[in-house]
């Protein structure tokens, strides 16, 4: 028996402009993370199948970089939510007030002095609507 999976029109649009298949070379690289970009930016906004695609889309790029970076050129925990902050143009303190956490958590995580708990990590992921494995070290 064969199950068939409706998908919205939205979706397979964002299909058609980069299928989700294994990221292969540079090329493909940078026109993934374009796309991936722009779904990044739109943080809030989002549709569901927008936010389902674009968690799918950054682990075939993480795993293309994670096999094809130095080790010293990956992106840390710590970058990320730096360039988060950044595109959202949030201070520490400003994300601290919107995430009820005390600020000096989030300079120490971003500082690398400390780790993160699972539920900032949770309420950061959720923030940024962005898989929380972004904020975790490999």
């Amino acid at each position: 028996m064969t199950t068939t999976i409706s998908v919205s029109k939205e979706y397979l649009t964002l299909i058609k402009r980069f299928p989700l298949r294994p990221i292969r070379d540079k090329e493909m690289l940078d026109a993934a993370s374009e796309l991936f970009s722009e779904l990044v930016l739109k943080a809030g906004k989002r549709t569901p199948d927008e936010t389902d695609y674009v968690d799918i889309l950054g682990k075939l790029i993480r795993e293309y970089e994670v096999s094809h970076t130095p080790t010293r050129r990956r992106m840390t925990p710590q970058r990320a939510l730096e360039s988060l902050m950044e595109d959202n143009k949030l201070s520490q303190s400003e994300l601290a007030r919107q995430l009820d956490a005390p600020q000096s958590v989030i300079s120490e995580f971003l500082s690398g002095k400390r780790g993160i708990s699972k539920s900032l990590l949770v309420k950061l992921a959720d923030h940024f609507k962005v898989s929380p494995e972004l904020f975790l070290s490999k």
